[in-house]
């Protein structure tokens, strides 16, 4: 019989000093609570009640032994409701990994939204490129590319999902030209991320119009895709990065998007939010999956074709008016960048 049962049992004959009324409050019968009774004795080897017909009391030996229990079952019990109360309040840490593709404006105003309906919530944000494993403790979730979460059995979000595409700065298009073809790549300064150049070899295949093309380019740069953007803005050369990563510098004519008929794969660049548990998840991580998925649909981060079959989410400070009305009141609890 389980330990903590009978326990509950003794302490409950004792406070009501009825096997009838102990039952009752425990929602079971009376020859369950005297039958865990018992078994508490044998185990203890020590008789806890004295038992009458019209009454029962604690014996001398067990009134500290009563004490002690009441205390336990206490705890235990204060124990079982703060942790029931962290999944229903917004609070505590939520520590993700975010992928350096994600390093823009667009990222800004989802962490600031996200801390406007959850102002409780201490963010810890750790930016870096290889791979997470969700199981070892060290993050709640990951938002990266799919190939770089360890196990299958996580939960995935598709947040964005863009082709590459060429851009330049307008300044290095008015000094070295603009190319009009896969072709004509081979005269310009291509930055490339480091996937898309075979390890070795000086020539880069491309697609243009689903036809693979391979260019020998004059000069070239790989690295990862914030090192390629700068580079982009700065006017080094032509970049090949996700559309959803420089759809703002392009429409603030920071760079400009060429060859629209080229990319440097035939599959599209995935963003992907990952979880370890669709069930029990606390308040605030399931806030920010709410929030997050809401946040990339109503801003079309979809690309421009996959965003025309994606009906935009309500605006989530309609979803939870109350968090905003929270956070005009309440300071909010730091954010903690931690850059790998």
């Amino acid at each position: 019989m389980d330990q903590l049962y009978m326990l509950r049992a003794f302490v409950a004959a004792a406070r009501y000093q009825s096997f009838s009324k102990a039952a009752e409050s425990l929602n079971v019968t009376t020859g369950s609570v005297s039958k865990a009774i018992a078994k508490l004795e044998a185990c203890i080897q020590t008789r806890v009640l004295l038992r009458t017909t019209r009454s029962v009391s604690l014996t001398e030996a067990a009134q500290p032994y009563y004490l002690s229990c009441c205390r336990l079952l206490e705890e235990l019990d204060e124990a079982n409701r703060r942790i029931a109360r962290s999944r229903e309040v917004d609070s505590g840490k939520l520590r993700l990994i975010v992928h350096p593709m994600l390093m823009s404006e667009t990222f800004s105003r989802l962490v600031q939204g996200y801390r406007a309906i959850a102002p409780n919530v201490s963010l810890i944000v750790s930016v870096q490129e290889g791979t997470a494993n969700l199981y070892d403790g060290r993050f709640d979730m990951a938002i990266l590319p799919p190939h770089l979460v360890e196990q299958s059995a996580v939960i995935r979000r598709t947040l964005s999902a863009s082709p590459r595409i060429f851009v330049a700065a307008p300044a290095y298009l008015e000094q070295y030209g603009v190319p009009q073809s896969a072709a004509e790549l081979t005269h310009h300064f291509l930055l490339l991320d480091t996937d898309s150049r075979k390890k070795g070899v000086e020539v880069v295949d491309l697609f243009e119009s689903e036809t693979r093309v391979s260019v020998s380019p004059m000069s070239s740069m790989d690295g990862n895709e914030i090192l390629l953007r700068a580079a982009a803005l700065m006017g080094t050369g032509i970049a090949a990065l996700p559309e959803t990563m420089v759809r703002e510098d392009i429409e603030a004519g920071n760079l400009t998007h060429i060859l629209p008929m080229c990319t440097t794969s035939d599959t599209k660049a995935e963003i992907c939010l990952f979880y370890s548990h669709r069930e029990l998840l606390p308040a605030r991580l399931r806030t920010f999956v709410d929030y997050c998925t809401q946040f990339f649909r109503s801003t079309a981060r979809y690309g421009a074709k996959d965003a025309e079959t994606v009906s935009p989410a309500k605006d989530c400070r309609e979803e939870y008016p109350w968090r905003l009305a929270e956070a005009r009141h309440e300071r909010s609890m730091p954010l903690e960048p931690v850059i790998r």
